[in-house]
């Protein structure tokens, strides 16, 4: 009887047993399961597998949240900024996100310990070198001049050659495609001249080039244009821009 009595306890304290671990296991599995997680202060996100912690994730919260600002694409890490003007030349704590990226300024008071970083300025220059001058003019006028033929072409009838040298600067912020076929040169009269065939025998032709932000090229454009008109202008023209300029 006493055996029969101690074996029913010992069943009973194994099934308690398994029951607990069951719902503890249940407990842990459902934790696990959730699709945003927060702990300490952070919130995780599994779409990219990055975690928001501390003042970046009061700062994301509030400004603009995934909306404006975008997941996290990164850990927090330190980070050289660039030399002004693009940065200020430090390491700061850095959290970089789809449309953004956080600096950490221990220096600041709330709410500005939390910084966005310089990342247009940056990239740009990182990309694209420095930028030109304020005020600096896309397109140049250095000097012109006429002549009747060059090399084996000889002007038509009433007709004159007339030589441009330009210089273009990309001041656009953005690459610019140059090509002589973007350039035109117009008369008193109100009429347009493209640049002609012979200008490849120049010496110093434009060459048709990519330019990026802040570079710049010069050449010579030959034009073809009549005797009895006055040549008033250069105009450069592509799909996005028009720009004229005198020709003194």
């Amino acid at each position: 009887m006493l055996g029969k009595r101690r074996a029913r306890i010992g069943l009973t304290t194994l099934i308690v047993a398994l029951v607990l671990t069951s719902v503890g296991s249940f407990f842990v599995f459902s934790g696990k399961s959730s699709d945003v997680t927060a702990a300490e202060d952070c919130q995780s996100f599994p779409e990219t597998g990055f975690q928001v912690c501390g003042r970046f994730l009061t700062y994301w919260k509030a400004n603009g949240g995934l909306a404006q600002q975008g997941f996290p694409i990164s850990d927090v890490f330190e980070e050289l900024n660039q030399p002004p003007p693009a940065g200020d030349g430090k390491v700061h704590k850095v959290q970089y996100f789809q449309r953004a990226r956080f600096e950490q300024h221990l220096e600041n008071q709330p709410p500005y310990d939390v910084l966005l970083g310089l990342l247009g300025a940056e990239q740009l220059k990182a990309k694209f070198g420095a930028q030109p001058a304020p005020g600096t003019p896309l397109l140049v006028v250095n000097e012109k001049r006429t002549q009747a033929k060059i090399d084996s072409y000889d002007a038509k009838a009433g007709f004159t050659y007339l030589i441009v040298d330009i210089t273009v600067t990309n001041t656009l912020g953005k690459p610019l495609d140059i090509s002589p076929g973007y350039f035109k040169v117009q008369s008193d009269h109100g009429f347009s001249y493209g640049y002609a065939t012979p200008t490849f025998r120049l010496s110093k032709e434009l060459t048709s080039t990519k330019l990026a932000p802040g570079e710049s090229t010069r050449g010579e454009l030959a034009f073809e244009v009549p005797t009895n008109e006055v040549i008033k202008s250069v105009r450069f023209e592509d799909y996005n821009n028009k720009i004229t300029v005198p020709i003194s």
